[in-house]
């Protein structure tokens, strides 16, 4: 179910990682004119590196917008939508880095500036469910098993560190044969796959967004072909039609491997060692999105 918002009544944040490589120092000024042009009289902006982001998002939680707008990479958005859930803050992420998982699910494949023109003109809020792994929660996807290493080597190229992506795709090749993942989903014990997919409803093409599951997919693979070609689009669920899926809706997913397991929340890595507990988390964050998005 959506709101309408009056964005001209709410007091705006805005953050900016001008590390993420889709906006420099010149996109604060960008952003706040776009959001000038909108009636937003109430806005304050916190741009800088990543280093300055910690703090920046200290600085906003404690001032209590209405809104708060990030343009960054997948890492930034995903620590924005955190600070967000139980709160009565409404995030907007916009597309500032590489995989922009999350702005893409919501706005599709906008620049950030179209995004935020379009989500202004119309603004409605949208409350999203999401997954969680301990204290880390995700909003479109996990990618569980060694493929979600690609994306470490190819975030490498884009930083034209090349030499640190030639390590990082001999590491990716060498665990896609060597990390087997088992798996349990609602309990019952279910086998090995190579790699784990768990989706939200956010970008499941079988729930809708309001269904309170999670999908899980396990995915079985005979070659390294096939493997890369299911790295990315596990993330977006496009791998449906696939003989080699088994799909399942779930509120609770186990994983369990003898090496540590790479695990990818919404694009970012993050550190599990080698057992993940995966649960549903109910109306996590609410967005702002336009109108006819919904």
């Amino acid at each position: 179910m959506s709101v309408g918002i009056d964005v001209s009544e709410l007091k705006v944040g805005a953050i900016i990682n001008t590390s993420s490589g889709g906006c420099d120092s010149g996109s604060e000024a960008e952003m706040l004119h776009i959001l000038k042009s909108a009636g937003v009289n109430n806005c304050k902006t916190w741009c800088g590196e990543s280093r300055q982001i910690e703090r920046a998002f200290a600085e906003a939680v404690a001032e209590k917008p209405g809104i708060l707008a990030v343009l960054g990479g997948d890492g930034t958005i995903r620590t924005a939508a955190e600070a967000c859930t139980g709160t009565d803050t409404y995030l907007l992420p916009l597309p500032g880095g590489t995989l922009n998982m999350l702005p893409r699910a919501l706005y599709g494949d906008l620049s950030w500036q179209e995004a935020l023109k379009s989500t202004l003109a119309a603004p409605s809020k949208k409350a999203l469910s999401a997954g969680r792994i301990g204290d880390e929660l995700f909003f479109v996807a996990a990618v569980i098993g060694a493929p979600g290493l690609w994306m470490e080597a190819r975030e490498s190229i884009r930083e034209r560190e090349f030499g640190d992506a030639v390590e990082k795709s001999a590491v990716a090749l060498r665990a896609m044969f060597e990390t087997k993942i088992r798996y349990s989903i609602s309990s019952q014990a279910c086998g090995e796959a190579d790699v784990i997919a768990v989706i939200c409803p956010l970008v499941s093409e079988e729930m809708s967004d309001s269904e309170q599951a999670l999908e899980a997919a396990a995915i079985e693979v005979e070659n390294a072909r096939k493997l890369l070609g299911l790295a990315t689009a596990a993330a977006f669920g496009r791998w449906r039609d696939n003989e080699s899926v088994t799909l399942t809706k779930t509120h609770n997913v186990v994983v369990q491997s003898d090496t540590d397991i790479p695990i990818f929340l919404d694009g970012e890595r993050v550190q599990t060692g080698k057992t993940a507990d995966i649960t549903f988390v109910p109306r996590a964050v609410n967005v702002v999105v336009p109108k006819s998005n919904l």
